[in-house]
């Protein structure tokens, strides 16, 4: 007797087909690069490296880690880069402005107190605090919603610490990244003027891509701004 799927399931390979194959299709723009900051041991990583690899976004990325042994979960189309070994230290400093985003995965609160308080002794404190000062796009994976938690003294602090980095230019989104990350909105192909305010929502939806009109006008500032925020536009 073949095994039974859940209609979860089903549905969870339908989408994630349906993406790889839209995004094959009718979205080819220019290859930005990523850096990629898990400041300790990950817990599940393999999942989102999945959707990753899938939707091809592993070519563009590097990753930075705190620990080693990460060589297991067999990422491909990437390199590998440790906070330990002092040459991995030096390419990851020199190339920095190379870099258009930084995702952290599962930052500890502690390490987010640290971004904010600016404790720049420690190197992942460091380069985060470097692209949230360049204006560029600085995305925290999180299991769980800080604004979500009890009521008490630490459901207290933490939502006040998310508010805190939010207007420092932090955003935050689930560990596993969802379909909007990879593909435009439905009403996207219509745009016929991008500007700054477009780019502003798209990348606090976590959107990585704008899909605009053949003949869209992009303003100067909608440009600058996409740049910063290492979200691609294309045209038709």
């Amino acid at each position: 007797m073949g095994a039974k799927f859940s209609k979860d399931e089903i549905g969870e390979v339908i989408r994630r087909v349906i993406t790889y194959y839209l995004r094959r299709r009718e979205f080819h723009f220019e290859r930005r690069k990523e850096l990629f900051l898990v400041p300790r041991f990950p817990v599940g990583l393999q999942d989102l490296l999945a959707e990753f690899e899938l939707y091809g976004e592993l070519e563009t990325v590097d990753f930075f880690l705190e620990e080693e042994g990460l060589e297991a979960l067999d990422i491909t189309g990437c390199r590998l880069y440790y906070m330990s070994d002092k040459k991995d230290v030096s390419y990851i400093l020199n190339g920095l402005p190379v870099y258009e985003r930084l995702e952290l995965y599962d930052p500890s609160l502690d390490f987010l107190r640290a971004v904010k308080e600016g404790k720049e002794k420690d190197i992942a404190v460091k380069i985060t605090l470097y692209f949230l000062m360049s204006g560029k796009s600085v995305v925290a994976r999180l299991p769980y919603d800080m604004t979500a938690l009890s009521a008490g003294t630490f459901g207290r602090s933490a939502k006040e610490l998310k508010e805190d980095l939010g207007d420092m230019g932090m955003l935050f989104l689930d560990l596993k990244p969802g379909i909007g990350e990879f593909l435009p909105a439905g009403d996207d192909g219509n745009l016929t003027l991008v500007t700054e305010e477009t780019v502003r929502q798209a990348h606090g939806r976590g959107r990585r891509l704008i899909c605009a009109a053949k003949g869209a006008v992009i303003t100067p500032l909608a440009a600058e701004k996409a740049k910063g925020c290492g979200i691609s536009i294309i045209k038709g």
